[in-house]
């Protein structure tokens, strides 16, 4: 292709012209052909890069920049098509556009630009399809089309004027290379029939459905629309642009988002595709969620019910990526598989936009769609105080709740998220109003002035006496001890173990330690252990002779565990750890674990690797300020007892346990590794390595017995 230093006007390949402003495509001779939006996009890009190899996802990127995904595969496809009809050229036999398997498409024809325009004879009129310009000023219906606001995969959105009701509204339009294809209807069908079945503040409204001749001259062929709300705002991805939502707003959007959720779940309907773009933020801070373009109604036999919603099949329509419906970095784990859906689809794609509304980034990135499922399906989340350490714990523990990855582990309801963002919000404004009553009693009785001279004298002169009585106590008998007042920063795994031992002998006087502080507090416990239940996703521990599925064991081999052996609990350097019943969920891998509140001097854990690089695997420790410490690690498995530093056996069976139930007779270890804490700061989340085959069984958090509390004075 000839270099130019001026933008193009045309492009001259074989016995063709492209017009590249106006998208006509004109054989020599012939009649020019305006040739719709994604066939002129995709020539547009092959020609600018002929002879290269241009890859679907590239191709992906160019016609859906707002990554949203509609059986692309498909879409890509029927437009390649309907390109190479325009061009009398077939993927068997190419003359323009060859077609690699599995990586995407090249120009084979020498292309010449040209700069400026040149005379050509005068052509016959042109096929004129209706444009995404022309209908700027056309009546559709009783609106009339005044501008156009934007578009995607799933349509075009113009403003326009109700001139029965006087009133503006929007108005979607099909795109015009989708008005033959048939699952794109269906799919616009589905957006009108599942938007108007909802009446809720928190969801745009659609008032009308109807069609406009796709040809300027009239014909049969028309290109449908659906008039909703007007909304006057910004996308709540325009919102965010990178950076942290105030708390207030994140929890007054969050809890209306989740609302609206719940009243569409109510009426058995999945969105599928819950992101920023399409949650419209109005000038007054309402959240509205938009474009249910992909998504699934339950049966018509369905009834409601707030927190059960009928599964969808894949054979429904979602299907592995390259032919998924949504968008990669809000797809959940599910999804992203091709598994049957249910509502809390689309309570894990919620999960991500709040996270993005507290921390101004996504949970799961990466520069191609495959880096990013392979984050959503496998690998650990960085909690998000690391990135914003202002989010309350609450919050976070909301957030990670809804991201978790096994959705048995999820939220299960729209309204059970709801009602913790309500109850986040409640117990934040009753810490603003304590303050506030305070300074408002102060202010009232500044305000009030003093008390009549009579009654001020007679407080005087009780308040004296109190004194007086006070000072000769303390001279005669001494201070009194304080009472016993619990510490703030940390609590128990059970309510026992905040208990300090009984004395022996309980006449025995109890010895006090004076400090300088002018409080104390009760003596915290020493080893606090970590409940992994809500987090467990591998199971490793079995009972023998069970049966299980091999994809579920260790290595996804057939590994695991005898239990008998093995036992419920384990102790290792001082620490009694709880490994779990067998035959379920034991050992964590790839997450973002809540620590117990405190300030601690050890992490303890136990721990196994088993294939795959074990090597320098990184721990990370978050604490409450922000701060962070990370650990390098080296973890064996069991073929090797005794290879790595830092770790030493914490439980020996003689023999392991296949999937058919029977023992493998080879030794199978359980390592502890201990890791020393910054004990001036309050912990909050351990981030596990991002690899699945680094397995942990058990946590602890250990104070060193010279650094506990004593009893103040």
């Amino acid at each position: 292709m000839q270099a130019s230093h001026k933008p193009p006007v045309a492009a001259h390949f074989a016995d063709f012209r492209l017009d590249l402003r106006s998208g006509e495509l004109q054989a020599e001779g012939g009649k020019p052909l305006r040739l719709p939006d994604q066939p002129f996009r995709i020539l547009r890009t092959l020609i600018e890069r002929s002879g290269e190899v241009v890859t679907r996802e590239e191709l992906r990127k160019c016609l859906w920049p707002n990554d949203t995904i509609v059986e692309f595969e498909h879409s890509i496809s029927a437009a390649m098509n309907r390109l190479r009809q325009a061009l009398d050229d077939s993927a068997e036999s190419p003359r323009f556009i060859e077609t690699l398997a599995r990586r995407g498409y090249r120009f084979i024809v020498p292309v010449q630009l040209e700069e400026a325009p040149v005379p050509i004879p005068a052509p016959a009129p042109a096929v004129a399809i209706v444009s995404s310009e022309d209908l700027v000023g056309r009546t559709a219906s009783h609106y009339r089309v005044l501008e156009l606001l934007g578009g995607g995969g799933m349509g075009v959105v113009y403003k326009a004027q109700d001139t029965r009701l006087n009133r503006a509204v929007a108005l979607k339009f099909l795109p015009e290379e989708m008005a033959h294809d048939q699952a794109a209807l269906e799919r616009f069908r589905r957006e009108a029939q599942a938007a108007s079945a909802l009446n809720h503040p928190n969801i745009c409204t659609i008032y009308d459905v109807g069609e406009i001749p796709l040809h300027a001259g009239g014909g049969n062929e028309a290109q449908r629309f659906i008039a909703m709300e007007f909304l006057d705002g910004q996308t709540l991805e325009r919102r965010i642009s990178g950076r942290p939502l105030p708390l207030n707003e994140t929890l007054e959007l969050a809890i209306e988002i989740a609302d609206a959720l719940s009243a569409a779940h109510a009426e058995g309907i999945i969105h599928r595709d819950i992101k920023p773009a399409n949650v419209f933020v109005t000038k007054r801070g309402s959240a509205k969620i938009l474009d249910f373009g992909l998504a699934k109604l339950a049966p018509s036999d369905y009834h409601s019910n707030p927190s059960v919603i009928p599964a969808l099949s894949a054979a429904a329509g979602i299907t592995l990526m390259g032919r998924a419906m949504g968008t990669p970095t809000y797809m959940s784990p599910e999804q992203i598989r091709g598994e049957e859906l249910d509502a809390r689809a689309d309570l894990f794609s919620f999960g991500v936009v709040l996270y993005q509304m507290a921390t101004g980034v996504l949970p799961f990135r990466g520069d191609t769609t495959e880096v990013v499922t392979e984050a959503i399906l496998r690998l650990a989340l960085e909690a998000p105080s690391q990135l914003n350490p202002n989010i309350p714990p609450k919050l976070e523990e909301a957030i990670l709740k809804a991201l978790e990855k096994d959705r048995k582990f999820r939220y299960q309801s729209a309204a059970e998220i709801r009602t913790d963002l309500q109850r986040l919000k409640r117990g934040l404004g009753s810490e603003h109003a304590v303050p506030a009553a305070s300074a408002a009693r102060r202010v009232e009785a500044q305000v009030k002035g003093p008390r009549p001279t009579r009654a001020r004298w007679l407080l005087l002169g009780s308040v004296a006496a109190v004194l007086a009585v006070a000072i000769l106590k303390f001279v005669s008998v001494g201070p009194l001890p304080l009472p016993s007042r619990p510490a703030l920063d940390s609590f128990p795994a059970r309510a026992s173990d905040a208990m300090p031992p009984r004395a022996s002998n309980p006449a025995a006087p109890t010895k006090v330690a004076f400090t300088n502080s002018p409080r104390h507090s009760a003596k915290l416990p020493s080893k606090v252990l970590v409940d992994l239940s809500g987090f467990y996703n591998v199971r490793g521990i079995y009972t023998e002779g069970t049966v299980f599925d091999p994809d579920t064991s260790l290595d996804r081999v057939g590994a695991a565990f005898p239990a008998e052996l093995l036992g419920a609990t384990r102790v290792w350097d001082g620490v009694t750890f709880s490994l779990g019943p067998p035959n379920a969920p034991d050992a964590v891998t790839s997450q973002t674990i809540l620590l117990p509140k405190g300030k601690f001097d050890y992490l303890k854990m136990l721990a196994v690797a088993v294939e795959g690089n074990q090597t320098s695997q990184v721990f990370t420790v978050a604490y409450s300020d922000g701060a962070s410490s990370s650990f390098s690690q080296s973890l064996s498995d069991w073929y090797t007892p005794e290879t790595f530093g830092g770790e030493s056996p914490a439980a020996f069976a003689p023999y392991r346990l296949g999937s058919d139930g029977g023992r493998d007779n080879r030794p199978f270890y359980l390592y502890g590794y201990s890791f020393p804490l910054d004990a001036t700061k309050v912990v909050r989340t351990i981030i596990l390595p991002r690899n699945e085959n680094v397995l942990v069984f058990a946590i602890a958090l250990v104070r060193s017995p010279e650094r506990e509390p004593t009893q103040a004075r």
